[in-house]
């Protein structure tokens, strides 16, 4: 089992801890548990695609960085409007698969930064439950539209946008 499918199920653990009444401490972790597990997954992707040697999978994870990767998915969910100079490598159109998957994390790193930082904001287990779930469809997502031959070009731009978006934008 990867770390993404572990720190899954593991926001659900922590969603179920407390059948009645649920601690906001459960809640907080399991949201913030979700988003990390929908990280790695697009890290253990995403160096996939990179590199085949162990230990430069392990460089390669760490070249990712959240705000960076947060901008790209921005820019992908939006339905793909692209910046021009990216646009004219890629003309499109992004596929929804992606634009779900984008959308997804921009969310959850949203939702994980309120969980891990706002002492304020209190949750509801539904709340809590349904971004669990979109992180799973993400995934499902993922995996129906990078295995489509058709959409291989729009998972490497992905991929490649969330580790380079930053640097793209001084071209």
């Amino acid at each position: 089992m990867s770390l993404a499918e572990e720190l899954l199920d593991q926001a659900g653990i922590l969603l179920r801890r407390e059948p009645k009444h649920p601690k906001q401490t459960s809640l907080r972790r399991a949201v913030s548990t979700a988003y990390y597990a929908l990280f790695n997954f697009l890290l253990d992707e995403a160096v996939k695609q990179f590199a085949s040697d162990t230990s430069l999978r392990l460089l390669v994870r760490r070249s990712f960085a959240h705000t960076e990767m947060k901008k790209a998915a921005t820019a992908l969910a939006s339905g793909g409007r692209l910046p021009p100079h990216i646009a004219a490598v890629f003309p499109g159109p992004i596929p929804v698969e992606l634009r779900s998957v984008a959308g997804a994390f921009v969310e959850l790193q949203s939702a994980r930064r309120d969980a891990d930082y706002n002492l304020l904001k209190t949750y509801a287990r539904q709340q809590v439950s349904s971004w669990v779930e979109q992180v799973r469809t993400a995934i499902e997502d993922w995996r129906t539209v990078s295995n489509r031959t058709g959409d291989k070009a729009a998972v490497e731009l992905f991929l490649t946008a969330m580790l380079l978006w930053d640097r793209w934008g001084k071209g």
